[in-house]
């Protein structure tokens, strides 16, 4: 770097114009290797406390939002496991949600299948209980006496299958109907009517039972549906709050990561900034300030050309002065001491 033939040819020009003159010699020279390799030490170890600091409180505040999401974590997967541990994830609930919807529609449409079947065996029902009114009405008087015997030791309700099926042979036979039985006896033609009555209610009930069931599946799987969808949002505002948090660390690292490389790039600008910082002093200080700052234009465009990289817009006060100082002339400065 020709910071000494630079500061030869200013010097030259300051002295034309302003009768001035400036001079350098070596102990300039080895004043600005000294003063370099001092700022630029002190500088880079500045950067390196800004980021290690950077670090250890980007650490802090993760160490703390993990603190607070961990429970919180814990007690959100737990809680999803121990009530619903064959599910591993939440589409196979939903999954699961969509099959009990489809099986509510499908028992639906089965229970008004059996509701329609059940009116035809109703009409059926009605129409055999009309056909044999006139029957029920002759035998009716023969069996008034019996009747109270009857019901109090027969209960309709307690045919099954088996005895149905025990009567099928009898129904089956061509000489068992009202017709056969009236020419046998009167009283055979009550009890076959009866019998038959009793087969016909025993399928009728049946189907009404199935109806009944089926009823009853229509008033309980959309409660038990509606439970199910309820325990999902339950369960997707726990995930979304957990996914919150975590997106909350994430946001950290980002924010880590930037001030990583920010950090790294100032320290690889630090090469050129304070070799500016370190000429300005020592070549630069028996000029004006217009003729420092053509120096200093001048040295900018030689790193350029070299690729040396430095800030743009630099002021040489941050890099020489501190914080601190700046604060105390300040005071000085309100105060009138200066």
């Amino acid at each position: 770097m020709s910071f000494g033939f630079d500061h030869f040819l200013s010097g030259i020009r300051y002295f034309n114009l302003y009768r001035h003159s400036t001079h350098v010699s070596p102990k300039s020279y080895l004043s600005f290797i000294h003063g370099y390799k001092s700022i630029y030490k002190e500088k880079r170890s500045e950067v390196q406390t800004q980021a290690n600091r950077s670090v250890i409180n980007g650490l802090e505040i993760g160490c703390v939002k993990f603190k607070h999401m961990y429970p919180f974590l814990v007690f959100t997967i737990t809680n999803v496991l121990s009530e619903h541990p064959e599910k591993e994830e939440p589409s196979l609930k939903l999954t699961n949600h969509a099959n009990v919807l489809k099986e509510v529609t499908v028992k639906t449409q089965a229970a008004e299948q059996v509701k329609v079947e059940v009116q035809k065996i109703k009409d059926t029902a009605q129409a055999i209980v009309d056909s044999i009114s006139a029957d029920k009405a002759i035998a009716e008087a023969k069996l008034e006496a019996a009747r109270p015997a009857l019901e109090e030791q027969f209960d309709v309700k307690t045919i099954d299958e088996e005895m149905v099926e025990l009567l099928m042979p009898y129904f089956e036979a061509p000489d068992y109907n009202i017709d056969a039985a009236k020419k046998e006896c009167g009283n055979v033609a009550g009890l076959l009517s009866w019998t038959r009555a009793v087969v016909d209610f025993f399928s009728v009930n049946k189907e009404h039972q199935m109806m009944t069931h089926g009823k009853t599946d229509l008033f309980v799987f959309p409660i038990y549906l509606q439970t199910l969808l309820e325990d999902a949002e339950r369960c997707r505002r726990k995930m979304q709050t957990a996914s919150s948090l975590i997106s909350g660390l994430a946001g950290e690292k980002e924010r880590w990561t930037e001030q990583s490389k920010e950090f790294a790039a100032q320290t690889n600008r630090l090469v050129g900034d304070v070799l500016l910082a370190t000429a300005f002093l020592s070549y630069s200080g028996s000029f004006n300030q217009e003729f420092r700052n053509i120096l200093l234009d001048d040295w900018q465009q030689e790193l350029k050309q070299r690729s040396i990289p430095f800030s743009r817009g630099l002021n040489l006060a941050d890099i020489l002065i501190d914080a601190p100082t700046v604060s105390e002339w300040n005071l000085r400065v309100s105060k009138g001491f200066f």
